[in-house]
């Protein structure tokens, strides 16, 4: 016996085929994810019992990835070190995007911007006449304080708190230059894990800026020079794009994870609870960042790769 099926009725049958693999596909990226946030509950707990605060936060910027959130940690914020520049490259763009400022404008530097940790202007001869797109590459690849020191004249502390006010970040705060004596709460950096991934997402959406800024910001951030924290955790070759912090007993990574049109934004803040020697703290907590972040990889390459 021969059963015929007229056209409609193919039609019906194709498009519930296709919804019953589009709801398995769903559930098995939820699943990953959920089984991703419990990882990051147990490594955050793990970290606990090695007197290391944690915060953790991932969100989903586009594809099979986008929309979803999660936080594990602790929720109140962190000494940001070199973190918190994100907010000043932020604000810079947005004054290049309404043209009040150029990256080929410069900036001088004088002696009295000299100051010390990483950085590479603070050995050229002053006064140095030194272009904003440099200060800022070199705030981002290298953390070059002097760079940020400068730009942070330039751009100023209210551009900044404007701008955090307009993408309500209830925490972050740039409020010192680096080496500055803070004078909390006014005058102190302030950061932590929900703040950070609204900023990733609101910079990779082009939420306030052009899609030429975002790029060059994504840029300096693929250029960047430490490979102990995030990089240390995914795969070499692996398309990252981030910045680092860390200072006395915190060590920190915030960015992206570029995989092609499953972009996911991530920020890692740790502190060590018992040490703050910095190499001492970076030696035992570096290797929690980059293991949280091969848990991130681990479970959302799978997604990815379905």
């Amino acid at each position: 016996m021969i059963f015929t099926i007229d056209l409609s009725v193919r039609r019906l049958l194709a498009t519930a085929a296709l919804l019953i693999f589009s709801a398995s596909a769903s559930a098995q990226q939820t699943d990953a994810w959920q089984v991703m946030a419990r990882a990051l509950e147990a490594k955050v707990a793990e970290a606990r019992e090695e007197n290391i605060r944690l915060s953790i936060g991932v969100a989903g910027l586009a594809g099979t990835q986008e929309g979803r959130m999660t936080f594990v940690g602790s929720p109140e914020s962190y000494p940001p070190a070199s973190t918190i520049k994100m907010l000043l490259i932020a604000t810079l763009m947005q004054q290049v995007d309404a043209g009040t400022l150029s990256l080929e404008d410069t900036a001088t530097v004088e002696q009295s911007d000299i100051v010390g940790g990483y950085g590479e202007i603070q050995n050229e001869p002053v006064p140095n006449e030194v272009t904003l797109g440099r200060l800022a590459e070199l705030t981002v690849t290298i953390s070059d304080n002097t760079a940020t020191n400068v730009l942070v004249d330039v751009v100023g502390y209210e551009a900044m708190q404007a701008l955090a006010d307009e993408l309500e970040l209830e925490t972050m705060q740039f409020g010192r230059k680096m080496f500055e004596s803070p004078m909390p709460p006014q005058k102190q950096n302030y950061i932590n894990a929900e703040d950070t991934i609204q900023l990733l997402k609101q910079i990779y959406n082009d939420s306030f800026l052009t899609s030429q800024s975002r790029r060059q910001i994504i840029a300096w951030m693929s250029a960047q020079t430490v490979t102990t924290k995030i990089a240390a955790g995914v795969p070499e070759g692996m398309p990252i794009a981030h910045k680092t912090g860390e200072n006395a007993s915190v060590t920190h990574d915030l960015g992206y994870l570029l995989w092609p049109e499953n972009e996911v934004a991530v920020a890692i803040f740790a502190e060590s609870e018992v040490s703050d020697d910095f190499d001492t703290v970076q030696a035992a907590v570096n290797p929690v960042v980059a293991a949280v972040a091969g848990i991130i990889y681990e479970h959302l390459n799978v997604v990815v790769s379905q």
